[in-house]
């Protein structure tokens, strides 16, 4: 987003003459003051990683853990106030109480079974498999079981090998010393139900798979889930530091990340249910050094008894606070891996390969921080259904940022989606943000940013830029709304290399002092409209045809001066009108490629009835396409 001052204005638009204006009025609009108008650059979709790793995912097949529930030649263990120790490989049957459960030296391959345990220890691990890197246990739950762990420090199971869970049975774990699971090689969880409660994290695993399962994390220090590769990997591999779950039930409350994974989260189908509640610290010298912050990490100001973030550089004269950690909703990324030439070294990787990946199901996620992160790599939507209140960023990566369909709502966000590349060819998209709708914006010099929308409905509405890019924009197909800012210092579209529009719906609305044009070198036609009286909010606006005939609608949420409209209808030659309410705003002859008019006249009664169908409603009496 910009922070300029306003110069002179540059363009003069041509002057509209209406029976509601009253009078001729030459009106100055800036118009190509920023880089609109001119010939714009057009971008290629950027390379995509997501589909290698959907190949690597998506055929995980859970069906012979899933039938591994068979107690046939269990031992049954008698239950006990002391720590049970399992000396062989074998089946266990555990009913009733027990101190504690621990891995014999010769106990690699077991199946446990529990049906109505009750596993308590106050002094250690309670379920100990902490020496025993080459174990592999399934726990198969029926009933209702429990393991609680009141150890300062301890994990409440701790499995240095694999660990799986199945069964139809339910588990409540709690650790109030550190992490609920731990384990060192992957964990897997299928048909059954976990119930978590952590000091530390609620799962911490290699890599952590799941499906028709239910995880719900009661409360978390750090973590709901959490994986995390190992210390010895030295490059980005997608064997290990991955989160997959499919068709699983997922709630947490946790004080760090809902979800976090060193390389690929993959997510298809389920419900989630997300909320993090990060801790704000003031700017000290103590905080600083006790959280490891550093000036650029207090971005916040207190505003009564809630926290807003604010731009990196606000003059205001506020205490400024900071997260005490993470604490966003999914994240992936960005890890860093020892150089095996010096131990002392470390290399980071950002190829971007890490990748969040979601195909399906439905996600309600409050957040601190921002809801979905994908650091150092790729975000790619596909389906589902979002609905996202964050403090920060709503959908975010450094790399790309995709979304080819499903229907995200964002009530509250600083800004809703961003990427160094942002592309949306598919699904339904709202928006409201505190600063940017939708940003593309990178550090990484090799980055050319881009915004190209393809597809789908968007709906933005924006306190800042309401679409910006530091690159290009595209517009190619379908539906965008844009209520952009009512300040003159932002626009409703902002980009520094050209807005380029070839097809599709455009309606943006917002103030005169930023208006940017499209460039010349758009191939749909472009009706930039602007006016010195202010657009009321609440006003339907309609570009119609020259007898009124409703073709495009939009019902501006807000104040609004200037009027950015496109659409496959507009032809050559042919005269339109924009009316605000009943009231006609401006006509005009398209003539070429973009069209510029102002006026200064008068409008109609908020909400009024534009012709064409009740309300400004496009023909039949619905919006226009897709319309708001």
């Amino acid at each position: 987003m910009k922070r300029i001052i306003i110069l002179l204005l540059t363009l003069s638009l041509s002057v509209c003459v209406l029976s509601s204006c009253g009078k001729e009025e030459n009106f100055v609009n800036p118009g190509d003051y920023l880089g609109g108008g001119g010939t714009g650059e057009i971008a290629d979709s950027a390379d995509d990683v997501t589909g290698e790793m959907k190949d690597a995912f998506s055929d995980k097949d859970f069906t012979e853990l899933s039938e591994n529930t068979s107690a046939d030649g269990a031992i049954t263990v008698a239950p006990t106030d002391d720590v049970y120790t399992i000396s062989k490989s074998g089946t266990y049957l555990f009913k009733g109480k027990y101190g504690g459960i621990s891995l014999g030296a010769d106990s690699l391959k077991l199946h446990l079974i529990f049906d109505g345990a009750e596993i308590k220890s106050g002094a250690a691990i309670a379920l100990n498999g902490a020496d025993h890197k080459k174990a592999e246990v399934v726990m198969t739950l029926v009933g209702e079981n429990s393991i609680v762990s009141t150890a300062e420090g301890e994990n409440a199971v701790h499995v240095k090998g694999a660990l799986s869970f199945n069964g139809k049975g339910s588990l409540s774990v709690t650790s109030e010393g550190k992490n609920a699971i731990k384990v060192s090689k992957e964990l897997s969880v299928v048909d059954c139900s976990l119930t978590l409660t952590a000091a530390n994290h609620a799962i911490s695993a290699l890599s952590v798979s799941a499906a028709n399962a239910k995880i719900n994390v009661l409360s978390a220090g750090k973590d709901g889930i959490n994986a995390e590769c190992d210390d010895e990997t030295i490059a980005f591999t997608t064997a290990e530091g991955y989160v997959f779950l499919k068709n699983v039930d997922y709630s947490c409350q946790t004080a760090g990340d809902g979800i976090q994974a060193d390389t690929v989260v993959y997510l298809d189908g389920g419900n989630y249910n997300i909320k993090t509640s990060g801790i704000f610290v003031a700017d000290t010298a103590q905080n600083r050094t006790e959280y490891e912050l550093s000036a650029d990490d207090f971005r916040y100001i207190k505003n009564g008894n809630d926290y807003q973030k604010v731009a990196s550089d606000y003059m205001g004269r506020d205490a400024m606070y900071a997260l005490a950690q993470g604490c966003k909703g999914i994240k992936v990324g960005e890890i860093e891996y020892p150089d095996a030439s010096d131990p002392d070294k470390e290399i980071t990787v950002t190829e971007g390969d890490y990748s969040i990946i979601i195909e399906g199901g439905t996600f309600i996620i409050d957040s601190t921080d921002d809801a979905i992160h994908a650091n150092s790599g790729t975000l790619s939507v596909s389906g589902g259904s979002f609905t996202i209140s964050t403090y920060d960023d709503a959908l975010t990566s450094d790399v790309l940022t995709k979304i080819t369909g499903g229907e995200i709502t964002v009530t509250k966000s600083y800004e809703g989606i961003e990427g160094g590349y942002v592309e949306i060819f598919g699904g339904t998209i709202e928006i409201t943000a505190q600063d940017d709708g939708i940003n593309a914006a990178s550090d990484d010099t090799r980055v050319v940013e881009h915004i190209i929308i393809g597809g789908g409905e968007v709906y933005v509405n924006a306190s800042g830029d309401g679409i910006d890019s530091n690159g290009t924009i595209l517009i190619s197909g379908g539906t965008t709304y844009v209520a952009g800012p009512t300040s003159n210092m932002d626009c409703s579209i902002d980009s520094e290399r050209g807005t380029v529009v070839t097809g599709g719906y455009l309606f943006a609305v917002g103030p005169i002092g930023m208006v940017e044009t499209p460039a010349q070198n758009s191939t749909q036609y472009v009706v930039s409209f602007a006016r010195s009286e202010q657009i009321a909010a609440g006003t339907n606006l309609s570009l119609t045809d020259k007898d009124g005939n409703a073709i495009f609608t939009f019902q501006t949420p807000k104040t609004c001066q200037s009027v950015i409209l496109s659409c496959p209808e507009l032809e050559k030659g042919k005269t339109y009108q924009i009316y605000g309410g009943d009231s006609s705003l401006c006509e005009f002859t398209i003539s070429q490629i973009i069209t510029t008019v102002g006026s200064s006249g008068g409008i109609g009664r908020p909400g009024g009835t534009a012709p064409g169908g009740p309300g400004g409603m496009g023909p039949g009496g619905g919006m226009g396409p897709g319309g708001r």
